[in-house]
């Protein structure tokens, strides 16, 4: 394949953008039997292409997350190659940037990458939170400089599991950790920062007024593994976490802020209500690690504990395009981490086959 010239790279982007446990557990084999008609058009994905399984010189080692760009590239957190890998959507190598222990990317609409690892001082580990400046190198992530945006050196025990761009440009990120008994700071927080990477102080937004460090209620966000958010002006703040805590009887949550009236203070609410839905039902899920949405808003789970995929659709109810081991026979996933939705096919990073995996949404069902 022909190399194109860097300076080609920011025209080939823009034009792309332009024309581009309580309840009963899940039963995965049940998706076969899912009713039929809770679809207009889409029915089941089926397997699309090789694995990936190598980039570069290397064979990935456990990769944890993946993420297409804005800019129409393919990102993979090769979390135990301590690297970011840059792919083209064809699976083509296209470079690296190294990156201790990533586990979360995300991609802000400068190009920038937002990635959550970690970092090392004086023979200790730290959670860390970096930007990747692609745009500034003409998108060469080879060269590109890396920033190290936040950490805390006065607490090594605290590690960060999310990340997700807003439509302005700031992201938020899940910070987790042992110690949740302060109540104005807390290990178990959502972060926000500015486009600028400024953390916004607690009084301008505080993202934890009404949610609970602790706890197994609807407003627990205890133990999160992955955070994901909406391309849509109408839900611009909205977010969707996933919790691996064990006792968690609701481990997917959408919460959309309220901005309170002269009785009611600001504050974040849930959008389903518990068991309202399939999403909310107890017992669904038992380690999601990481949420996607497609452009309908359509919710994509992937759950390391089922080795298994749930969608559901923007009201919550679990569709039949999900599947895990019983459709997918013995090339089932292993502790997959990572799921990712671009021009209807699923990307999943399937993290204890170290592989990258790809199923194409069809309508064949012959």
């Amino acid at each position: 394949m022909k190399k194109i010239p860097l300076f080609f790279v920011p025209f080939l982007i823009v034009g792309m953008i332009l024309f581009g446990g309580c309840g009963k557990e899940l039963n995965i084999a049940e998706f076969n039997n899912a009713p039929r008609g809770i679809s207009i058009s889409d029915t089941v994905y089926v397997k699309e292409g090789e694995d990936w399984k190598k980039a570069g010189a290397l064979e990935f080692n456990q990769p944890e997350d993946i993420y297409i760009g804005h800019d129409g590239f393919v990102y993979i957190a090769d979390t135990g190659n301590d690297r970011v890998v840059m792919l083209d959507l064809a699976g083509n190598y296209v470079g690296e940037k190294r990156i201790l222990r990533p586990v979360a990317i995300a991609q802000d609409r400068r190009f920038n990458l937002i990635v959550a690892g970690e970092l090392e001082r004086g023979g200790y580990r730290y959670g860390a939170i970096y930007k990747i400046r692609l745009f500034e190198s003409a998108h060469n992530i080879n060269m590109a400089k890396v920033d190290t945006i936040y950490w805390e050196p006065e607490k090594p025990a605290r590690k960060f599991t999310g990340v997700a761009e807003l439509i302005d440009n700031s992201y938020y990120v899940c910070r987790v950790g042992p110690d949740n008994t302060s109540l104005f700071d807390p290990d178990n927080m959502i972060l926000h920062f500015s486009k600028n990477d400024s953390l916004y102080p607690r009084e301008y937004v505080d993202l934890t007024p009404n949610l609970d460090a602790t706890g197994s209620g609807i407003r627990s966000i205890n133990q999160m593994s992955a955070i994901a958010t909406f391309s849509d002006r109408r839900r611009a703040t909205d977010f969707i976490v996933a919790q691996t805590d064990p006792g968690a009887n609701f481990k997917v949550k959408w919460f959309r802020f309220n901005p309170g009236s002269e009785v009611v203070p600001p504050n974040w609410e849930a959008y389903f209500k518990p068991n309202a839905t399939d999403l909310t039902q107890q017992g669904i899920f038992v380690s999601p690690e990481d949420v996607t949405l497609d452009t309908r808003s359509n919710i994509y789970v992937i759950d390391s504990g089922l080795d298994s995929l749930m969608k559901f659709d923007v009201r919550g109810k679990l569709l039949k395009e999900s599947f895990g081991p019983g459709k997918l026979g013995d090339d089932k996933l292993k502790n997959p981490k990572g799921v990712a939705w671009f021009d209807r096919i699923l990307y999943i990073a399937d993290t204890g086959n170290n592989r990258i995996v790809r199923y194409r949404l069809s309508t064949d069902i012959r």
